[in-house]
């Protein structure tokens, strides 16, 4: 009896000789293993996503229809349908804005609040993105955008890329970009401290390069924009799937990276919801409140005109005026939608017979019924004479 009551308390074994106990700890092992494996960080939280807006796992393993706070994945392929659009906030608090008819892969986006170290590789294959830098860049890390023609190193903050057939058209507003240009020795460099901040580069490798913003890039994505392009500017030529539960993510923020007008973008997301439901263009030209100055005495005649294109949320044009005692203050802009506020870039500036450089920014105020915003300019051959003011506008 002990003999056998021994025997049946030994550890049961397969033919292989290995107990079930520890088989089972194998298996847990070699699951977590490919779980682990397959795990994928998050890039970021969908702020707005109007019509079809997918995102598509690793190797195309689970495709997710994303609505507003799903969250987005390192390894996520996204796409917007026609008549779609979609904007996210990364986890370094940057934004990214995509138009309709687009697809991008997120191949790299980590960014460590502790150690401030993060990198980010985007790949645009067709479509549109609109790219507003968090603090990745701001830190010092690498963020490329790759496109059909070349890829994007970011020295600034602001810039958007388009991609129509053969053809990419590159805009900056903010900052700086360099294209290294895909068999070629040649770097495309775009914004603030160069000669252009919009050029298209063509199949062939062909660049355009223009003084202010194209038509395709300013009104949105169509299949005959590229027509139209030559038309808009003066041009100079150069050489199935589990089921994925919507959280909230937690996202760095640094009010730094952003100008004051945008802090309401970050807090108050239901402006985007507003944005979403609206369609057609406004054009807000009625001063409601304005406060000018200038370096050389009294201001005198502001006028003010936007107007807002809620379908490709974009602002296809805008000019201010005032006058001073060295005559006509005139800066011509246009930009795009950023959740609740503008992001304006200025196309053309001058006082009288001087050239200016300066920035306007602009965000949605009482609902979208207002925009409220400031502008500072000088001159670029003495900057001691400048101006800068606010202003309140309606439609």
């Amino acid at each position: 009896m002990i003999k056998s009551k021994m025997k049946n308390s030994r550890p049961m074994h397969d033919k292989t000789g290995i107990s079930s106990k520890i088989k089972s700890l194998i298996l847990f092992t070699l699951s977590f293993c490919l779980v682990s494996s397959s795990y994928a960080s998050v890039a970021g939280k969908t702020i707005l996503a109007k019509g079809e807006v997918l995102a598509i796992g690793e190797e195309g393993t689970e495709v997710r229809a994303l609505k507003r706070r799903s969250k987005i994945f390192d390894v996520d392929e996204i796409t917007t349908g026609k008549s779609s659009k979609a904007q996210f906030n990364m986890t370094d608090g940057g934004l990214i804005t995509l138009k309709e008819s687009t697809k991008v892969l997120i191949s790299d986006y980590q960014y460590d609040g502790e150690t401030e170290q993060g990198s980010a590789t985007l790949e645009l294959v067709n479509g549109g993105l609109r790219s507003i830098s968090g603090l990745i860049k701001a830190k010092g890390g690498d963020y490329k955008v790759k496109t059909p023609v070349g890829s994007i190193g970011i020295r600034g903050t602001h810039f958007v890329v388009q991609v129509i057939d053969d053809n990419v058209i590159f805009g900056v507003y903010s900052g700086n970009i360099d294209v290294d240009l895909t068999g070629s020795d040649q770097t495309l460099s775009l914004g603030e401290t160069e000669d252009f901040a919009f050029a298209t580069v063509d199949g062939s490798g062909q660049v355009t390069t223009y003084t202010q913003a194209p038509i395709a890039l300013s009104k949105g994505f169509v299949s005959d924009a590229v027509e139209t392009i030559s038309e808009s500017t003066e041009q100079t030529e150069q050489p199935s799937s589990p089921t994925v539960v919507d959280e909230e993510v937690n996202v760095a923020f640094d009010a730094s990276v952003y100008q004051e007008e945008a802090l309401q973008a970050i807090s108050d997301e239901s402006i985007a919801d507003l944005i979403s439901q609206r369609s057609g263009s406004v054009t807000f030209d009625q001063i409601v409140e304005s406060s000018i100055n200038s370096s050389v005495g009294d201001t005198s005649n502001f006028q003010m005109s936007m107007t807002v294109d809620f379908d490709n949320a974009s602002v296809p044009g805008g000019s201010l005026s005032f006058n001073d005692a060295q005559g006509e203050w005139l800066a011509t802009f246009s930009g795009l939608i950023n959740i609740d506020q503008l992001s304006l870039g200025v196309n053309y500036a001058s006082h009288g017979n001087n050239k200016v450089q300066g920035n306007i920014s602009a965000a949605f105020s009482n609902g979208l019924d207002e925009l409220l915003g400031n502008f500072n300019l000088s001159e670029i051959d003495d900057a001691s004479v400048n101006a800068d003011g606010t202003f309140k506008i309606k439609p």
